[in-house]
């Protein structure tokens, strides 16, 4: 049916559908949050639809049909420096500057065959389905190096799309080849309307696209945001390990799935913070936290945990782990912390720690109570008890 519509009039409503897409992105650009290169889409958008403007008046001012064909050829090469600027931070193979190129070649090539022929439409028809293939493949190779694009659903229907759009212009490409420096009776053996109509199509679909690209950006900033605020409610910021509330839920599971009574539970605390503050002030004293907390998230196993309770306060429980080798982490802690404070230069610390095993159907608060009082018997007595319990002051 195509074939037999008045091109003026399918021009005419080709413009209108182009021109309510472009309006259409433009008012979601200026109500919704939208991120850098949509508006690069839109600009794509109001130029495509000057194309069909210029078929219009093209009898009235000839030199209008170069310029339809430079605002039909620029499309795919806006849409990709929209994309460029969405991923900024893509290293594409080629500089922006060069996508410029495609169409400006096109325009030329296409004014010096209308120079040349105005009558031969299958070679100026050839030369712009020629550079419009071109365009349409240049953008998805260079879409190719977005990192990821084929985890993106919505990348890999933009890459479809453009393959699309090149595969659906060589008929209308091989046809106007073959019918180079011919004599056309109609115009239409080339396929125009058929064009138009695919143009329509794109468009539409180009919208949609940018709206799926912009939403995919936004619900990726949203499950980031509450990723961030999830490690906000678990992790000491400070520290980087765990919270209280978060120790204790990961160390809750872990006893569950622990072997019973195979557990030990460390408790270690930075001593004398509060003088450690005012004698060398409190950036050094965050400092000595952060030491401390490094060196041991470095000493424990993958199933190891380790966290943060209070102000100079730490808990570890190590799960099938023997009392003696609890031990020997503490003072492998004391010792990697003491090194790495003296080879930078670092105020002493001095650590206190209190190590239980966990009992059989003990719970999780009973135990750490039991760690607190032997941390509390090594800082009174400055000793190393044998038995159940251990305090160790390094």
């Amino acid at each position: 049916m195509a074939l037999t519509l008045h091109l003026p009039t399918l021009t005419l409503v080709v413009c209108l559908v182009l021109v309510t897409a472009a309006a259409l992105m433009t008012f979601i650009g200026m109500t919704q949050r939208v991120y850098r290169g949509f508006w690069w889409w839109v600009t794509a958008q109001w130029l495509t639809a000057l194309s069909p403007v210029c078929l219009l008046l093209q009898s009235e001012l000839p030199w209008l049909l170069p310029l339809s064909v430079l605002l039909a050829l620029q499309w795919p090469l806006m849409m990709l420096a929209g994309l460029r600027r969405f991923h900024g931070r893509v290293r594409f193979p080629l500089p922006g500057w060069m996508d410029a190129l495609i169409p400006a070649l096109g325009t030329v090539a296409y004014a010096w065959i209308w120079s040349q022929d105005p009558d031969d439409v299958a070679a100026r028809v050839a030369v712009f389905s020629l550079f419009n293939v071109g365009g349409y493949l240049y953008a998805m190779w260079q879409l190719q190096a977005i990192p990821g694009w084929r985890r993106s659903r919505h990348l890999k229907t933009v890459h479809l799309f453009l393959l699309g759009g090149a595969l659906l212009q060589a008929p209308r490409l091989l046809t106007a080849m073959s019918n180079w420096g011919l004599p056309l009776s109609n115009p239409d053996h080339i396929q125009q309307p058929a064009v138009l109509l695919g143009l329509v199509v794109a468009v539409m679909v180009s919208v949609y696209m940018c709206l799926l690209l912009t939403y995919e950006r936004t619900e990726q900033e949203l499950l980031d945001s509450h990723r961030q605020l999830r490690e906000m409610a678990d992790i000491d910021m400070l520290t980087q390990v765990p919270n209280r509330r978060h120790f204790n839920e990961m160390a809750a599971l872990a006893l569950r799935l622990a072997c019973p009574g195979g557990a030990t539970l460390m408790r270690f605390d930075v001593d004398h913070l509060r003088h450690f503050n005012e004698l060398h002030g409190h950036a050094a004293g965050d400092e000595a936290l952060k030491l401390v907390a490094s060196r041991a998230r470095d000493l424990m196993r993958e199933r190891d945990i380790v966290g943060r309770i209070g102000g100079d306060q730490f808990v570890a429980l190590l799960p099938d782990t023997a009392l003696r080798d609890a031990l020997h982490v503490a003072r492998s802690l004391t010792r990697q912390v003491d090194e790495t404070r003296a080879q930078r230069g670092h105020p002493p610390v001095s650590l206190s720690f209190g190590v239980v095993r966990v009992e059989p159907d003990e719970t999780l608060d009973l135990a750490l109570t039991r760690a607190e009082r032997a941390l509390e018997r090594a800082r009174r007595h400055e000793r190393h008890p044998a038995g159940h319990e251990a305090a160790q002051r390094a």
